[in-house]
């Protein structure tokens, strides 16, 4: 049977079967009309703009419930989830509104063809989202008594959806508008951070090496265990690449069980015979590099340590006086004399081979990124301030159907007039 001939079996199906969505089982009896204004500013005349509507509130909340699969909200192991997660929802909802109608005020409310195209494809993922879901789980995976394909099912699956927005009122065009609206967000947090002073961002980073700088004197060891290698790395600092040959597990768990009882003896003889196990492999990797064949290929094709080398792709950082490595790896890599230069050492993983990569140092082009970072932290910590402020200055707070919502409403002293 062809699926032309399905549509009105399957139409029928649908009928019974009914949507996933509408299968939820949400913790109340209110069901405002579509329309209902759920969350609004204090000044009327704004409420066509600003105002958050019943239907695009259900049909976001709707969207997290299928995507968690959650059919019971007011289930006791996910009622709090959900409560907080509707909080979120009207929140972001509000913010949206307000966003992009203070993208007119700040110059920045026209999106270009680019910008326009970037929502529609936004929109398009969240949109396939729900057409995969209602296509997996919904009961129409036989229809006169044939399998549907998975082509058939998404089609389908689409007209589910449509049928489910078009309960509330809507049609796939407002998730259009509603990426619309966060690229205005996007927009409007840009022309926010072009007013901040890079001057401040400087002075954290410059706040930051200096603490960096500090810790380091003060103690090597505190120094590795903080984040502080981005803000400054002390003085004759290498970055140091390393092959790994590496002993078995067992091997390695041998050895750190005799340290443990303090038997170093037999650790350091275990060692060393192990090591000597992989003489034949060391003469065989060192042969390569010799012949010039490339390190960082090496790595990949005999290093046990190649997933964590692939993070660093300068190489380790190692500090002088740093107690981080092992003191074997310490060593041999401030034994190595000049930049290109190789060593070997043993410690209890392995065999190195180790390759002294360049001097370690904060480069402009990487200050400046960082500073770009600390900025943009700068940027959304003052942009999310002042959007709280905009969400108290439209009086939000005061209304908002909270038993709709089924949000507890803040007290007065989370929320001062």
């Amino acid at each position: 049977m062809k699926f032309k001939k399905l549509i009105c079996a399957a139409s029928a199906a649908l009928i019974a079967v009914g949507l996933c969505g509408c299968s939820i089982k949400f913790g109340t009896n209110i069901t405002p009309d579509n329309g209902y204004i759920v969350a609004k500013p204090s000044d009327s005349a704004l409420a066509d703009k600003l105002g958050v509507t019943y239907a695009e509130f259900i049909n976001d909340y709707t969207y997290y419930l299928n995507a968690a699969g959650i059919k019971d909200d007011s289930s006791e192991s996910v009622a709090e989830t959900c409560k907080s997660r509707r909080s979120a929802i009207i929140g972001s909802l509000i913010l949206e509104k307000i966003c992009a109608y203070k993208a007119e005020e700040y110059g920045v409310s026209e999106l270009s063809d680019a910008e326009i195209e970037q929502a529609k494809s936004m929109a398009d993922t969240i949109i396939n989202e729900r057409i995969s879901y209602y296509a997996k789980n919904s009961d129409f995976g036989t229809i006169g008594g044939e399998e549907l394909s998975g082509e058939e099912k998404l089609k389908l699956g689409g007209e589910m959806l449509d049928k489910e927005l078009a309960k509330l009122g809507l049609t796939r065009d407002d998730y259009v508008e509603k990426q619309k609206r966060y690229v205005l967000s996007y927009k409007l947090l840009k022309a926010f951070g072009e007013k901040m002073d890079r001057g401040e961002a400087e002075k954290v980073f410059d706040e930051n090496a200096k603490t960096a700088k500090e810790a380091y004197e003060k103690s090597p060891s505190d120094y590795e265990k903080g984040d502080y290698t981005q803000y400054y790395i002390p003085e004759g600092s290498r970055y140091i690449k390393h092959i790994l040959l590496g002993f078995d597990n067992d091997i390695v768990t041998q050895i750190r069980t005799l340290r443990s009882s303090d038997d170093d003896a037999g650790a350091d003889k275990l060692r060393e015979e192990s090591a000597a196990a992989l003489d034949e492999k060391l003469s065989e990797v060192v042969g390569k590099l010799d012949a010039g064949e490339d390190f960082d290929e090496l790595i990949k094709e005999y290093s046990a340590d190649s997933s964590a080398s692939a993070y660093y792709p300068d190489g380790y950082v190692l500090i002088p006086n740093g107690t981080s490595f092992m003191k074997e790896f310490q060593n041999a890599a401030f034994s190595i004399e000049e930049t290109g230069g190789k060593t070997t050492c043993v410690t209890d993983y392995g065999i190195h081979i180790l390759l002294y990569n360049g001097a370690a140092t904060v480069t402009d082009d990487e200050k400046q990124s960082i500073i770009d970072n600390i900025l943009a932290s700068l940027t959304a910590k003052e942009f999310t301030a002042k959007t709280q402020e905009w969400i108290k200055e439209y009086g939000f707070s005061d209304n908002m159907d909270y038993n709709a919502l089924r949000i507890d409403k803040p007290s007065d002293k989370e929320n001062p007039k």
